[in-house]
Protein backbone atom coordinates (compact mmCIF):
# COMPACT_ATOMS: atom_id res chain seq x y z
CA UNK A 1 0.00 0.00 0.00
CA UNK A 2 3.03 2.40 0.54
CA UNK A 3 4.20 1.78 -2.72
CA UNK A 4 1.09 2.61 -4.20
CA UNK A 5 0.85 6.22 -2.75
CA UNK A 6 4.43 7.01 -4.06
CA UNK A 7 3.61 5.92 -7.42
CA UNK A 8 2.59 8.29 -9.84
CA UNK A 9 -0.89 8.82 -10.92
CA UNK A 10 -0.35 8.47 -14.92
CA UNK A 11 1.51 5.03 -13.81
CA UNK A 12 -1.89 3.98 -12.32
CA UNK A 13 -3.80 1.29 -14.39
CA UNK A 14 -7.36 2.86 -15.01
CA UNK A 15 -9.18 0.28 -13.16
CA UNK A 16 -6.71 0.78 -9.76
CA UNK A 17 -6.83 4.94 -10.45
CA UNK A 18 -10.81 3.85 -10.02
CA UNK A 19 -10.99 1.79 -6.98
CA UNK A 20 -8.69 4.66 -5.25
CA UNK A 21 -10.61 7.32 -6.07
CA UNK A 22 -13.73 4.94 -4.51
CA UNK A 23 -11.27 4.35 -0.72
CA UNK A 24 -11.28 8.18 -0.97
CA UNK A 25 -7.13 7.55 -1.38
CA UNK A 26 -6.20 10.88 -0.51
CA UNK A 27 -2.93 10.75 -2.73
CA UNK A 28 -4.12 9.52 -5.74
CA UNK A 29 -7.06 12.25 -5.31
CA UNK A 30 -4.38 14.95 -4.90
CA UNK A 31 -1.97 13.74 -7.75
CA UNK A 32 -5.87 13.42 -9.89
CA UNK A 33 -6.32 17.46 -8.80
CA UNK A 34 -3.22 18.63 -9.39
CA UNK A 35 -2.49 16.63 -13.33
CA UNK A 36 -6.03 18.33 -14.69
CA UNK A 37 -5.58 22.04 -13.09
CA UNK A 38 -3.64 23.43 -15.67
CA UNK A 39 -5.88 22.19 -18.48
CA UNK A 40 -9.05 23.82 -16.90
CA UNK A 41 -7.58 27.49 -16.29
CA UNK A 42 -5.94 27.55 -20.11
CA UNK A 43 -9.82 26.85 -21.03
CA UNK A 44 -11.66 29.15 -18.62
CA UNK A 45 -8.76 31.96 -19.07
CA UNK A 46 -9.33 31.61 -22.64
CA UNK A 47 -13.04 31.85 -22.67
CA UNK A 48 -13.22 35.16 -21.03
CA UNK A 49 -12.89 33.71 -17.31
CA UNK A 50 -9.84 34.63 -14.29
CA UNK A 51 -8.40 32.29 -12.07
CA UNK A 52 -10.82 32.42 -9.59
CA UNK A 53 -13.63 31.26 -11.73
CA UNK A 54 -10.77 28.62 -12.65
CA UNK A 55 -10.35 27.20 -9.51
CA UNK A 56 -14.48 27.23 -8.72
CA UNK A 57 -15.14 25.58 -11.93
CA UNK A 58 -12.47 22.92 -11.71
CA UNK A 59 -13.93 22.20 -7.80
CA UNK A 60 -17.36 21.78 -9.26
CA UNK A 61 -15.80 19.46 -12.22
CA UNK A 62 -13.74 17.14 -10.13
CA UNK A 63 -16.58 16.55 -7.24
CA UNK A 64 -18.76 15.86 -10.19
CA UNK A 65 -16.33 13.44 -11.24
CA UNK A 66 -15.43 12.21 -7.63
CA UNK A 67 -19.51 11.40 -7.24
CA UNK A 68 -20.05 9.79 -10.58
CA UNK A 69 -17.06 7.35 -9.92
CA UNK A 70 -18.44 6.57 -6.24
CA UNK A 71 -21.79 5.99 -7.61
CA UNK A 72 -20.60 3.98 -10.51
CA UNK A 73 -21.57 6.49 -13.14
CA UNK A 74 -18.73 6.38 -14.80
CA UNK A 75 -17.39 3.59 -17.17
CA UNK A 76 -14.11 3.98 -19.24
CA UNK A 77 -11.08 1.74 -21.41
CA UNK A 78 -8.59 4.47 -21.84
CA UNK A 79 -6.48 5.25 -19.22
CA UNK A 80 -6.63 8.62 -19.69
CA UNK A 81 -10.25 8.98 -19.71
CA UNK A 82 -10.57 10.59 -16.10
CA UNK A 83 -8.31 13.31 -16.97
CA UNK A 84 -10.31 13.84 -20.33
CA UNK A 85 -13.86 13.17 -18.13
CA UNK A 86 -12.87 15.82 -15.50
CA UNK A 87 -12.40 18.43 -18.69
CA UNK A 88 -15.51 17.78 -20.42
CA UNK A 89 -17.46 17.90 -17.26
CA UNK A 90 -15.27 21.47 -16.37
CA UNK A 91 -15.94 22.68 -19.79
CA UNK A 92 -19.57 22.32 -20.07
CA UNK A 93 -19.98 24.06 -16.27
CA UNK A 94 -17.96 26.90 -17.82
CA UNK A 95 -20.61 26.96 -20.88
CA UNK A 96 -23.47 26.77 -18.44
CA UNK A 97 -21.76 29.74 -16.45
CA UNK A 98 -21.19 32.06 -19.50
CA UNK A 99 -24.18 31.48 -20.90
CA UNK A 100 -26.55 32.02 -17.95
CA UNK A 101 -24.11 35.44 -17.69
CA UNK A 102 -25.04 36.47 -20.91
CA UNK A 103 -28.95 35.55 -20.87
CA UNK A 104 -28.68 38.02 -17.82
CA UNK A 105 -27.64 40.99 -19.31
CA UNK A 106 -29.63 40.16 -22.40
CA UNK A 107 -32.74 40.07 -20.32
CA UNK A 108 -32.48 42.30 -17.76
CA UNK A 109 -30.39 45.22 -19.27
CA UNK A 110 -30.91 45.44 -23.26
CA UNK A 111 -34.64 44.66 -22.85
CA UNK A 112 -34.99 47.53 -20.21
CA UNK A 113 -33.25 50.02 -22.24
CA UNK A 114 -33.85 49.74 -25.51
CA UNK A 115 -37.31 48.00 -26.10
CA UNK A 116 -39.89 48.73 -23.38
CA UNK A 117 -39.73 52.24 -22.89
CA UNK A 118 -39.90 52.87 -26.47
CA UNK A 119 -42.28 50.47 -27.18
CA UNK A 120 -44.48 51.48 -24.21
CA UNK A 121 -45.15 55.04 -25.64
CA UNK A 122 -45.03 53.95 -29.50
CA UNK A 123 -48.49 51.30 -27.85
CA UNK A 124 -49.91 54.26 -25.93
CA UNK A 125 -49.58 56.61 -29.20
CA UNK A 126 -51.07 53.83 -31.18
CA UNK A 127 -53.68 52.95 -28.77
CA UNK A 128 -54.81 56.59 -28.45
CA UNK A 129 -54.76 56.82 -32.48
CA UNK A 130 -56.85 53.90 -33.15
CA UNK A 131 -59.73 55.05 -29.92
CA UNK A 132 -59.97 58.15 -32.23
CA UNK A 133 -60.54 56.38 -35.13
CA UNK A 134 -63.39 54.44 -33.71
CA UNK A 135 -64.49 56.81 -31.78
CA UNK A 136 -64.61 58.79 -35.30
CA UNK A 137 -66.08 55.72 -37.37
CA UNK A 138 -68.96 55.52 -35.39
CA UNK A 139 -69.95 58.89 -36.02
CA UNK A 140 -70.28 58.28 -39.78
CA UNK A 141 -73.46 56.87 -40.99
CA UNK A 142 -74.21 53.42 -41.40
CA UNK A 143 -73.59 53.00 -45.00
CA UNK A 144 -69.76 54.43 -44.20
CA UNK A 145 -69.33 52.32 -41.45
CA UNK A 146 -70.04 49.22 -43.58
CA UNK A 147 -68.31 50.16 -46.55
CA UNK A 148 -65.12 51.28 -44.41
CA UNK A 149 -65.39 48.14 -42.13
CA UNK A 150 -65.67 45.76 -45.06
CA UNK A 151 -62.59 47.37 -46.37
CA UNK A 152 -60.02 48.03 -44.26
CA UNK A 153 -60.88 45.57 -40.94
CA UNK A 154 -62.37 42.58 -43.31
CA UNK A 155 -59.99 43.45 -46.66
CA UNK A 156 -62.75 42.66 -48.83
CA UNK A 157 -62.19 43.56 -52.30
CA UNK A 158 -64.11 45.87 -53.87
CA UNK A 159 -66.02 43.54 -56.07
CA UNK A 160 -66.99 41.66 -53.50
CA UNK A 161 -68.09 44.99 -51.34
CA UNK A 162 -70.40 46.11 -54.63
CA UNK A 163 -72.41 42.67 -54.36
CA UNK A 164 -72.30 43.19 -50.04
CA UNK A 165 -73.79 47.04 -51.02
CA UNK A 166 -75.75 46.30 -53.83
CA UNK A 167 -73.95 48.66 -56.26
CA UNK A 168 -71.77 48.56 -59.05
CA UNK A 169 -67.60 48.35 -58.17
CA UNK A 170 -66.71 51.59 -59.76
CA UNK A 171 -68.96 53.28 -57.33
CA UNK A 172 -68.03 51.26 -54.45
CA UNK A 173 -64.73 52.74 -54.67
CA UNK A 174 -66.24 56.42 -55.16
CA UNK A 175 -67.69 55.68 -52.07
CA UNK A 176 -64.63 54.37 -49.94
CA UNK A 177 -63.02 57.74 -51.19
CA UNK A 178 -65.82 59.90 -49.42
CA UNK A 179 -66.16 57.70 -46.54
CA UNK A 180 -62.57 57.82 -46.08
CA UNK A 181 -62.64 61.53 -47.03
CA UNK A 182 -65.60 62.37 -43.90
CA UNK A 183 -63.33 60.15 -41.26
CA UNK A 184 -60.13 62.19 -42.35
CA UNK A 185 -61.99 65.57 -41.31
CA UNK A 186 -63.21 64.05 -38.36
CA UNK A 187 -59.98 62.71 -37.03
CA UNK A 188 -57.36 64.70 -38.98
CA UNK A 189 -55.27 61.70 -39.42
CA UNK A 190 -55.29 59.03 -42.36
CA UNK A 191 -56.20 55.40 -41.93
CA UNK A 192 -53.45 52.61 -42.81
CA UNK A 193 -54.17 50.35 -45.67
CA UNK A 194 -55.46 52.89 -48.41
CA UNK A 195 -55.22 50.64 -51.44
Amino acid sequence: MQKTKTQKFNDLPLNRTVVLIKKNDAATLKELYKTNFAKVKRYVLKNNGDEQQAKDVYQEAFLAMWRNIKDDKFSSVSETAINGYIFQIAKHKWLDYVRSVKYKNTTFINREIEYDEPETDENEAQNRKIKLIMESLSSLGERCQLLLKLFYFERKPFKEIAEIMAMDEASARNAKYRCQEQLKKLTQIIPNGSK
